[in-house]
């Protein structure tokens, strides 16, 4: 138990946004460097990929068997039945052309996706932390920051958090679900640089919050005070993001990358950019939907 293996053997680039679906029993997840959104079924085991038009940071699950998505392009509508990519707001406004693209993201469990953005090809603060609401309205909710990262809340939903990778932390915030709103923002975690950047996040069902720590081949779990619980160990450096899954939510999957690699860097990771799992005796929390 807490031992990762390889679940997913497909060298993603900088795989990123694990979500678990119930229903169908599987992982999505996208890359965002070779833009796919990916998804794995753990009975059969069977692998599908549907190519984006752009650049695709993260996914939630929404109505109809669609997809809402974070791309450079803005929030869109993905339905993989025919593939249709429906654009529905840029908040940065150029398109294709944006030089900041929509990154981190999660649908909060009265169905509103938060998603935040970072400079792409740069790192200025100049990003923004995003919260769109079903009725497709956008508001700025934080910012300026670098880069966006660790979108996630407690399962009382009293607390969000949010990181910028750059600054290596990961702030706490009061958070008012009815009201969609933020405050009291103040240091939960701070990341050693010897122990890579804070990326993807996610909280279980004791409301411990698990980190993967990008570069440093590693996913820590943190108490409520923000004190390490435990440590996993990778045999993959570019640890991206985790999610719970299985058919009780007590598997950790973690996605990772292996952006910028050379062949010498496979030699030593044979299996970066696999999506690990970890069996684990903690319960994770089922994902919401966008509009729901």
């Amino acid at each position: 138990m807490f031992e990762p293996y390889v679940a997913v053997k497909h060298s993603c680039i900088l795989g990123e946004s694990p979500i678990w679906s119930e229903v169908e029993q599987a992982l999505y997840w996208v890359d965002i460097r070779n833009p796919m959104i990916y998804r794995w079924t753990a009975a059969s085991r069977e692998l599908k990929s549907w190519p984006v038009q752009t650049e695709i940071g993260s996914i939630g699950f929404a109505s109809e068997g669609r997809l809402i998505a974070g791309t450079r392009m803005g929030f869109a509508y993905i339905n993989l039945a025919d593939g249709e990519f429906r654009e529905l707001i840029d908040p940065e406004g150029s398109g294709r052309m944006n030089t900041i693209r929509l990154n981190d993201g999660k649908v909060d469990r009265k169905g509103r996706f938060w998603c935040g953005s970072m400079e792409d090809p740069g790192a200025s603060e100049i990003a923004t932390l995003y919260r769109l609401d079903p009725d497709h309205s956008v508001h700025r909710m934080e910012g300026p920051v670098q880069i966006s990262n660790a979108i996630c809340w407690s399962p009382d939903n009293t607390l969000m958090f949010f990181a910028d990778s750059r600054k290596q932390v990961v702030w706490a915030y009061d958070f008012d679900i009815g009201e969609g709103t933020i405050e009291n923002r103040r240091v939960f975690i701070e990341v050693p640089r010897e122990e890579g950047v804070p990326d993807g996040a996610t909280v279980d069902a004791d409301g411990f919050l698990w980190l993967a720590h990008m570069r440093g081949g590693r996913v820590k779990r943190y108490d409520p005070d923000g004190k390490v619980e435990r440590e996993i160990l990778f045999p993959a450096s570019l640890t991206s993001c985790p999610a719970f899954g299985g058919a009780d939510l007590s598997t950790l999957y973690v996605t990772t990358a292996s952006s910028l690699f050379e062949q010498s860097d496979f030699a030593r990771e044979p299996d970066a950019g696999s999506v690990f799992a970890v069996e684990t005796d903690i319960k994770g929390l089922a994902e919401p939907a966008f509009g729901a």
